[in-house]
């Protein structure tokens, strides 16, 4: 009897040194997983930096040859991005989509957005820009410069870009292998959204991250 009590004992103990222990994960899992279902869904669409870090100030020149620096936005929404007049795809689908964007927001926040192109591109001009940029919008900008001072800013934004081989004998007749990225900077000058080549047909959501980076109520979407 003493000793099927013993073993009652620590049979008992076993269990709920068991018991314990699976409470032991278990419990930290089960807050965790409510945690993750009970987390609040950013309303960004893009990559939102909820920290305030300036976007870099450059000092270029517009298609209408005027000296342009980023300061000059101050108070707008800038979305901007890289490219070059002769890109065969990504550029002209990149303004169209922001063009898109532009025409889907209300006119107190076209007022106050500004969509900028900079050209990676020494062959771009300001009057090739002037031919190009403002066909997708007459609002929107081409900026260009010296090759430094491209470097300096497109470097600012993490962009790349490289001169691709010569199709032929011409070695003017070349590509720019570029990266595709979209920045929102926000009316204090500050980065605050990056956006994918491939998110960019979003139209709707970007405009409306634009409206909040403007500090404007995004109208709620019917169910």
């Amino acid at each position: 009897m003493a000793r099927h009590r013993q073993r009652d004992v620590r049979a008992r103990r076993i269990g709920l040194i068991l018991f314990a222990g699976c409470a032991a994960v278990a419990i930290p899992m089960l807050a965790i997983l409510f945690l993750i279902a009970n987390k609040p869904s950013s309303p960004w669409f893009g990559q939102y930096d909820p920290d305030a870090h300036p976007a870099y100030n450059f000092s270029l020149t517009d298609h209408n040859g005027n000296a342009v620096r980023l300061q000059d936005f101050r108070g707008q929404a800038v979305l901007l991005c890289f490219g070059f007049t002769r890109c065969p795809n990504i550029c002209p689908t990149t303004l169209g989509n922001l063009a898109a964007v532009y025409r889907k927001l209300p006119p107190a926040a076209q007022e106050r957005t500004k969509v900028v192109f900079v050209s990676v591109d020494e062959r771009d001009s300001p009057e090739s820009l002037k031919e190009y940029v403002p066909f997708f919008n007459e609002r929107f900008l081409g900026l260009t410069g010296p090759p430094a001072d491209i470097a300096t800013t497109a470097r600012a934004y993490g962009a790349f870009f490289r001169k691709a081989p010569a199709a032929g004998s011409d070695k003017d007749d070349y590509l720019i292998d570029h990266s595709t990225y979209t920045h929102l900077i926000d009316p204090e000058g500050n980065l605050r959204v990056l956006y994918r080549f491939e998110q960019l047909p979003e139209t709707d959501k970007i405009a409306e991250d634009v409206q909040r980076v403007l500090g404007m109520p995004v109208a709620e979407k019917q169910p």
